[in-house]
């Protein structure tokens, strides 16, 4: 897997770092920074009974979709289907919430606490076709990762 190693220096901040919040905060920002391709990285919060996300921690421009309703834009549609959501262009995308004109492609992978859909991490790029299986295993691997972890802290990232 081509992010093999780089899943390695993951790691081992997530197992040096005690506070959930501040790892979340630290990988958003070294993803941000290392990851050409990977221009906005943060992660939302389900709140299941308003049925919204939650931003929590990221790093990149700053955005106005702190708050998004389940079923709005890419990670909204997430937020239903628990499913990897991967655009190669926003712009066709009928149901996308544009947060800057710069981003060109998008990739939200869910993030479990055993069966329970508890979060997502959310990435943009100004590039089109950014994104492949590569990064979504990856990314899924690392929200594993977190969930391990942090488990049930991770609930209580984004105050609702």
């Amino acid at each position: 897997m081509k992010y093999e190693n780089y899943l390695s220096q993951l790691s081992i901040l997530i197992e040096q770092e005690k506070n959930a919040a501040r790892a979340l905060q630290q990988i958003c920002s070294k993803i941000q920074q290392d990851l050409d391709h990977y221009d906005w990285v943060g992660f939302y919060f389900m709140h299941h009974e308003s049925k919204k996300l939650h931003l929590g921690p990221y790093a990149g421009k700053a955005t106005d979709h702190t708050i998004i309703n389940f079923g709005s834009g890419i990670c909204g549609q997430v937020a239903l289907s628990g499913e990897t959501y991967l655009s190669d262009d926003v712009a066709a995308e009928e149901n996308y919430i544009a947060c800057s004109i710069d981003v060109k492609s998008e990739i939200v992978e869910p993030l479990f606490l055993k069966n329970e859909l508890i979060a997502q991490i959310d990435i943009d790029s100004n590039v089109s076709h950014a994104f492949n299986q590569e990064d979504n295993a990856f990314l899924k691997t690392l929200n594993e990762m977190l969930a391990d972890r942090y488990g049930k802290d991770l609930k209580n990232i984004v105050a609702f």
